[in-house]
């Protein structure tokens, strides 16, 4: 459990940086990329801290997760992983719903707390959640103007191939089947 709970403290302290107003110290010493480059780096640990975490801490029930809340996840989920690549392609899906893909991890994180219930999951998806509601209430939006319909098609066509890629292979990353 400590690492679980290190990695989560590092990660959000990594996503925090500009907020304790160091990221203008960083880029003064070493520019963008240097910024970037730690923001990464730490955030790489963190991952492999919080994956290392969870497969050594032992399962404990916090609550019964409602069955309902197993095919919402299901029928949601493609919704999140569209949005979480729109994020990254400059479409018009961005001029409507604001910082689609800290929505769609906000939407993934709330998915996987209802249809989870031990610890080492919420404490997860508490961290990437919360931290993703955060970013997107303190973000402003940033001003674009219309784009070609094909790219908000390739935001929905890469989002689904992603789905399925995520649920095809959940198993094998999360060691959590889904049928």
């Amino acid at each position: 459990m400590t690492l679980l709970i290190l990695g989560s403290i590092l990660f959000l302290a990594s996503h925090m940086i500009s907020a304790f107003g160091l990221r203008a110290r960083v880029e003064a010493i070493g520019g963008h990329h240097a910024y970037m480059g730690l923001v990464t780096v730490l955030s790489v640990i963190s991952l492999i801290l919080i994956v290392m975490g969870y497969q050594q801490t032992s399962y404990q029930q916090v609550w019964m997760p409602l069955p309902a809340s197993y095919a919402l996840a299901s029928y949601l989920m493609p919704i999140a992983t569209i949005l979480i690549v729109a994020g990254n392609i400059p479409g018009n899906i961005g001029r409507h719903i604001k910082h689609p893909m800290l929505t769609g991890i906000a939407v993934w994180a709330f998915l996987h707390l209802l249809a989870n219930g031990d610890l080492s999951s919420t404490i997860i998806f508490i961290t990437f959640g919360g931290y993703a509601i955060y970013r997107r209430l303190t973000l402003q939006p940033q001003p674009s103007e219309s784009k070609p319909i094909y790219w908000d098609g390739l935001a929905i066509a890469l989002g689904l191939v992603v789905y399925g890629l995520f649920y095809y292979f959940h198993e094998a990353l999360s060691g959590v089947g889904l049928s």
